[in-house]
């Protein structure tokens, strides 16, 4: 019987190479859906401080969710890896602009822009390999989502997946977490009732 880290491995690695296969055009047009019915969603509207990130080429785009979050005034906040042993963190930009690129060669905010709690954060964007309509996440193995949204409070939890990004059914472990709702193409599902 495979452990669960084996399972985890075998699905992220098929996962990815599902997630590859996609044109670029592909993914601009998926993810400007995904983006109109985020910022349409009762969660987003009521987030006065939110948690985004910046894509890589075959993630979900979200350029147009922080430039909403910016243009609607609302407090945009990015994840940064920090210190020696690469615990992730969250620091407000006033501006795309300003992203810098971190590690993993991902944009983040730049050293100087200080650190905010993760308790005032009300709405987490939250990326990952795959998703169960149930809000079982995959992400890529190290950890960082799952150690923070340990300390992120009430904050709502909303993962962004492309069609392809949705699997059946995820392996989990105890510090797994799960995200409260799935923004895709067709709509929110709440991953409570697994409906949209």
């Amino acid at each position: 019987m495979e452990s669960i880290q084996a399972e985890k491995s075998k699905l992220r690695t098929m996962m990815l190479l599902e997630r590859r296969k996609l044109s670029p055009a592909a993914i601009v047009a998926e993810s400007a859906l995904i983006a109109q019915k985020l910022l349409a969603c009762q969660p987003y509207a009521a987030a006065g401080v939110v948690l985004a990130f910046a894509a890589m080429p075959d993630e979900p785009q979200t350029e147009l969710i922080m430039q909403d979050v910016l243009q609607q005034g609302k407090k945009l906040c990015l994840p940064r890896i920090d210190g020696p042993y690469g615990s992730m963190a969250a620091a407000e930009v006033n501006s795309l602009a300003e992203l810098v690129e971190g590690k993993y060669g991902i944009l983040a905010p730049p050293p100087e822009k200080a650190v905010i709690d993760p308790g005032c954060i009300e709405l987490i964007i939250v990326p990952g390999v795959a998703f169960t309509l149930t809000g079982q996440r995959l992400g890529m193995g190290a950890g960082f989502y799952d150690r923070f949204l340990a300390q992120s409070g009430q904050a709502v939890r909303i993962g962004l997946a492309l069609q392809c990004q949705i699997a059946a059914s995820i392996p989990c472990e105890d510090h797994d977490y799960l995200v409260d709702h799935l923004a895709t193409h067709a709509g929110i599902i709440n991953c409570q009732t697994g409906k949209m």
